[in-house]
């Protein structure tokens, strides 16, 4: 969408040096934006480097004479499109000097045609009261395309001077005509403290694909900084944010938006009735899986209620097992385990053993990794259910995983074990653990306030596990050696109760 609504904006732009209406250069409309703008740019050059012999022999005249006569004859003899191409070729001091003596209706004209590119100089040098003038003439004709191109060029101090002529959605409409992200930060950097009125604005006047465009335009500190300004508007606002990102089919806009958002508003966001729609979120979820805009997907998973997540996960299940392993493999480098561990849980039951059975889970790498974020963030509820899933031969990794948690760390685990049902799968991680760290981790479990309900919940059957367990039993305190027995005999383990 985003695309589309730049190649709008480079089209009127390329209008405005052709001298004709967008509409007859319809027929551009399939090349990228960053083609129009240098067709643009080319056609300007050759337009300059045709007439600089010219302007310089009418700059070099202007020379010789005052300032005051100049400006006359330069408004009555040249008119402001010439003006604007001398501009150039006058020294920038000398034009400025000229420049004073016209009125802010002609200056505004002159700038229609005016290249910033060559007149870099000479905008630094323009007054703020001079600047300010011409932008309130430009804005009051609405011609926001004209404010737009400039607005890139001119220094921090004319900004300072001409937005406070700009109402609220002024300053929408100059942002939309922005050339560079590097001019879309600055603006949004200096009208900080209008921010909330320029969302307001937008949403008052339905503005929002405009809106959406300057959004894709701005960098990433900044659109987030943005993001979160809207995210704490009233509800209506941000309905009708998303309304319009549906509407014009933005998301590849909103999610990389969404990633770096804070995780306040961006709860607000995913909570937002809109984004309980099944279809939407699967919609945002092939959006993100085909467009390579999976790792701005996961922040915003981490916020989404059980019923958003199945959703999604569905999504995800859908892909092969190489797409499946790049996803991983993603998450790995960028370390999105976090994000990455409740989409996981939420696959059912085949598509999340099948992503325990892949190979690239298997790594050692990959194993350390995710153990560690999930004892950084407190996720054992949702990390252990997949320790059940993943095969027996990567305990080993996971034992030396384990022996790095500190004690508080292992203990929440422990509190988390049995309501994720994997007791039992736990013990056995632990048994593979060296003797030093097995007598740490039986002695802590033996600690445990939640003693008797996790040894209750080991109800395997399988003989070799309690034969391991009661291994072991020497080093195993009291009263956990007890409470094993006796749940070896409910086991019908008792062979391995008794030795």
């Amino acid at each position: 969408m985003t695309a589309t609504h730049h190649t709008t904006v480079e089209l009127t732009k390329l209008a405005r040096v052709l001298n004709r209406d967008p509409a007859d250069l319809a027929f551009l409309a399939t090349l990228s934006p960053a083609a129009l703008r240098e067709f643009r740019d080319q056609i300007t050059d050759l337009t300059a480097r045709r007439e600089a012999r010219r302007m310089q022999r009418v700059g070099a005249a202007a020379k010789l004479v005052p300032s005051p006569i100049a400006a006359k004859i330069t408004e009555a003899a040249f008119g402001p499109v010439l003006a604007a191409a001398l501009a150039g070729s006058v020294d920038p001091a000398r034009a400025v000097a000229i420049a004073s003596a016209l009125s802010p209706s002609f200056l505004a004209d002159g700038t229609l045609t005016l290249d910033p590119r060559r007149a870099v100089e000479l905008i630094a040098q323009v007054p703020g009261p001079m600047a300010a003038a011409v932008a309130s003439e430009l804005i009051s004709r609405g011609d926001y395309l004209t404010m737009g191109i400039l607005a890139g060029s001119v220094p921090d101090s004319v900004l300072h001077a001409a937005l406070p002529h700009a109402s609220d959605l002024d300053i929408l409409q100059v942002g939309y005509y922005l050339e560079e992200t590097s001019a879309a930060d600055r603006l949004l950097t200096i009208v900080t403290d209008r921010v909330p009125g320029v969302i307001r604005a937008t949403h008052d006047a339905d503005e929002w694909p405009k809106a959406i465009t300057l959004l894709a335009l701005l960098g990433p500190t900044e659109r987030s900084k943005l993001a979160n300004v809207v995210a704490a508007q009233d509800d209506e606002v941000i309905d009708g944010l998303l309304a319009a990102v549906d509407e014009v089919d933005a998301w590849d806009t909103l999610l990389p938006v969404a990633a770096g958002m804070a995780p306040g508003p961006l709860q607000r966001l995913a909570q937002r009735p809109a984004m309980q729609n099944p279809t939407l979120l699967t919609k945002i979820a092939d959006l993100a899986l085909t467009q390579n805009l999976w790792l701005s997907l996961l922040p915003l998973a981490t916020h989404l209620s059980p019923t958003q997540l199945h959703t999604v996960a569905a999504r995800v299940a859908t892909e092969p097992d190489d797409s499946l392993t790049t996803l991983i493999e993603q998450a790995h480098t960028e370390n999105h385990w976090p994000t990455l561990l409740p989409v996981a849980l939420a696959l059912a039951t085949p598509d999340r053993k099948r992503l325990a059975a892949l190979p690239v889970m298997h790594r050692p790498a990959y194993l350390t990794a995710a153990i560690e974020a999930t004892a950084t963030h407190n996720l054992w509820p949702e990390a252990l259910p997949l320790l059940n899933d993943l095969p027996t031969t990567t305990h080993d990794t996971l034992a030396a995983a384990i022996n790095t948690l500190t004690d508080n760390n292992f203990r929440e685990a422990l509190e988390a074990a049995p309501t994720a049902d994997c007791t039992t799968t736990l013990i056995q991680i632990v048994l593979r653990q060296d003797v030093s760290s097995r007598t740490r981790s039986l002695t802590l479990l033996n600690e445990s306030d939640n003693l008797e309900p996790f040894v209750a919940t080991i109800t395997t059957q399988d003989p070799a596990i309690w034969q391991a367990i009661f291994d072991t039993r020497e080093e195993t305190p009291e009263p956990l050696r007890t409470l094993l027995t006796i749940q070896a005999t409910r086991s019908d383990q008792t062979d391995s109760a008794s030795t």
